[in-house]
């Protein structure tokens, strides 16, 4: 007879063991824990007895490796030991017999190892989680949730839809086993998953909503993602395009790639776990849990993942690109830079056929009779000389403006709330950095990394914003971006510190002090705006009029950022154009020489401070001294840029 005995109790172990292979004709191997068992169990020829702990630690459980026993061995005998009053698991017990330690003996492990051997009754098998009957009924109220259905069955946990009663939400409410409530590593197992789930915050991962305990049931809720499940898709036979293919893939691959940097551990992805709502954007289930022993190969995971998902996609397109992702091998990072380039052609050619459209639509109309070339000829005639005048009056639309530079005189300056501080003589930027100047230098610099500032991480590679050949033939074409009107005088936007500094060693030049900046802003006398004391309505492009649905702009004129050569009240005592709103800019830093203030809430971590308001901040009196600190240098946002700064006048004619 074979036997197979887990005790992972170092000090009894081997006691145990040596009683079980003094019985005549009896092979034992003895493990300490489930991987070691699992190990053996898949080389092993023969299995007659598994004596097993019921519930090994924290995270595995006997019935586990009985499933698998069973699974190659079926005429196996099981016996259970247990240190714990196993209430409340009968259905996953399954009828095998429990051996209770303490208190016994090693004879009485012999005599029940014998005892379990010879039976002659039919063997027990134990029932699948699935089909057991759901601890909590449909109606249930646990706490403030109504209980609709049970979703899904795990060995330690058991997830049911709920309505929030209070405000009519749908939640997935995750309840703790009621008969694993009394065991303390079981239960602190629940807790610390909770205060994982809790911590994690993305867009595309379900957040915690609330853990809680009535009575003897322990549970947490979180968000229901949007839309329909993977799981659903693939039932109904539904196929996606090569786009939407896409896009589910990267919002799982980003979501994924989020717990992994982080060190997250998690179970397996299923089809259950992906949701995708009406916009095609895909989320999952918070399916993160604190660190284990056990390990995940992400490239495995990605290719199963694809393999998924495949089923859906609907033409040759769709299939080769899952084909050509899978080919890839990817880990969750490099999923994730696959499918970036992916959309990003996608978008490009969108641009494309748009533009071919429009110059198709031109053409069409170029057969006019001879009256119509009469007015086109007329009409060229009113260009020229209207062009002239502009050139003459000012600068052609959408026509890249140059960079101004604005001397400010050397001189004391009221700083923040009345402190008195001197500055030399210095010049800054009349205009926010605008994405036709932010071109010229992508295209002068290339890959050189001549500019960059000697501590910028060696992982950053290039000073291209995201989706910048989207962003600038859109800016090139007067079309719109984000559904907002874009030219090449748009402010450049989702830039880190490290490219604004390296746009500004370009020029010759570099990013202004938090000193410089406010000076500029607020003139010699300190004023709160730029244009005085006195909150005017629409004076600054701000957010008292911004909406997210792209609905505002009825108080400035604008939803997001605004062409620095527009008129504007945003005008400093200097000169120098929206510093109060538009968008936040980046500072080199508190004073003239020092390096990054310390962040207020990470004493041990210096990071660079962003000044100004922008267009999605309401207005307030506080514009011109609010210091926010970025969360690092690398940090970018779409209501982000900068403006340059010289303590050297520019080269060439003098400016103002």
């Amino acid at each position: 007879m074979t036997l197979l005995f887990l005790d992972s109790n170092a000090a009894t172990r081997g006691i145990r063991t040596e009683a079980l292979k003094a019985h005549p004709g009896w092979t034992v191997k003895s493990v300490p824990n489930l991987a070691e068992a699992l190990a053996w169990l898949e080389t092993a020829d023969r299995l007659d007895l598994l004596i097993t702990e019921a519930v090994i630690d924290a995270h595995s459980t006997g019935f586990v490796l009985r499933d698998r026993a069973l699974a190659r061995f079926s005429a196996l005998r099981v016996l259970f030991t247990t240190r714990y009053d196993l209430s409340g698991f009968e259905d996953q017990v399954g009828g095998w017999p429990v051996l209770a330690d303490p208190p016994f003996t090693t004879e009485k492990l012999v005599q029940k190892a014998r005892a379990a051997l010879t039976a002659s009754q039919p063997l027990p098998r134990a029932p699948s989680p699935s089909q057991s009957a759901p601890t909590l009924s449909p109606g249930t109220l646990v706490g403030q949730y109504q209980i609709l259905e049970r979703l899904t069955v795990e060995p330690e946990s058991e997830t049911y839809r709920a309505l929030q009663v209070a405000v009519q939400r749908p939640v997935a409410l995750v309840l703790l086993r009621p008969e694993r409530v009394g065991l303390p590593e079981h239960l602190e197992s629940f807790k610390a998953r909770e205060r994982l789930k809790a911590s994690i915050s993305h867009p595309r991962i379900a957040p915690l909503y609330e853990a809680g305990r009535v009575n003897d049931l322990v549970f947490y809720t979180r968000e229901m993602p949007r839309g329909r499940s993977l799981e659903d898709l693939l039932a109904t036979g539904e196929t996606f395009t090569e786009r939407k293919i896409a896009e589910l893939l990267y919002g799982v691959a980003e979501a994924m790639q989020y717990g992994v940097e982080r060190g997250h551990h998690h179970r397996r992805l299923v089809a259950r776990d992906i949701f995708v709502d009406t916009e095609n954007q895909a989320s999952i289930v918070n399916l993160f849990r604190p660190a284990d022993t056990s390990t995940r190969d992400p490239r495995e995971e990605v290719c199963a993942l694809l393999e998924m998902v495949a089923p859906l996609a609907a033409e040759g397109k769709a299939r080769g690109l899952v084909s050509g992702l899978l080919a890839g091998r990817h880990d969750w990072a490099g999923l994730l830079e696959a499918l970036d380039e992916v959309r990003e052609a996608m978008r490009e050619r969108s641009i494309m056929r748009r533009i071919e459209a429009e110059e198709s639509n031109s053409a069409a109309g170029r057969r006019l009779p001879w009256w119509g070339w009469a007015l086109v000829a007329l009409a060229i005639v009113l260009v020229y000389v209207l062009g002239s005048e502009a050139g003459r009056n000012g600068v052609a639309k959408n026509s890249a403006l140059a960079p101004e530079m604005v001397r400010i005189p050397a001189g004391r300056f009221v700083y923040q709330n009345g402190e008195r501080r001197q500055l030399p003589e210095y010049w800054i930027s009349k205009h926010e950095v605008t994405l036709g100047q932010y071109a010229e230098f992508l295209n002068a610099t290339g890959a050189s990394t001549a500019y960059d500032h000697p501590d910028q991480p060696k992982t950053k590679t290039g000073h291209a914003p995201p989706k910048w050949a989207e962003l600038l033939a859109a800016a090139k074409a007067g079309a719109t971006y984000n559904g907002q009107p874009i030219s090449l005088n748009t402010p450049v936007t989702q830039v880190d510190w490290w490219d604004a500094s390296a746009y500004a060693a370009w020029r010759g030049q570099r990013l202004p002090t938090e000193d410089e900046w406010e000076k500029a802003a607020r003139g010699e006398d300190g004023r709160r705006l730029p244009w005085g004391d006195r909150l005017e309505k629409g004076a600054a492009n701000l957010g008292d009029d911004y909406e997210t649905a792209g609905n505002g702009g009825q108080i400035d004129g604008f939803v997001l950022w605004a062409p620095v050569d527009r008129n504007t009240q945003d005008v400093s005592p200097y000169g120098v154009c929206d510093l109060a709103g538009n968008v936040s800019e980046w500072t080199a830093s508190e004073h003239a020489g020092e390096s990054w203030p310390v962040h207020p809430d990470y004493p041990d971590l210096r990071v660079p401070v962003v000044r100004g308001g922008h267009f999605a901040l309401k207005a307030g009196k506080d514009l011109l001294t609010i210091r926010t600190f970025a969360e690092s240098a690398a940090e970018t946002t779409l209501a982000r840029g900068f403006r340059t700064a010289s303590s050297q006048p520019p080269a060439g004619p003098p400016q103002s």
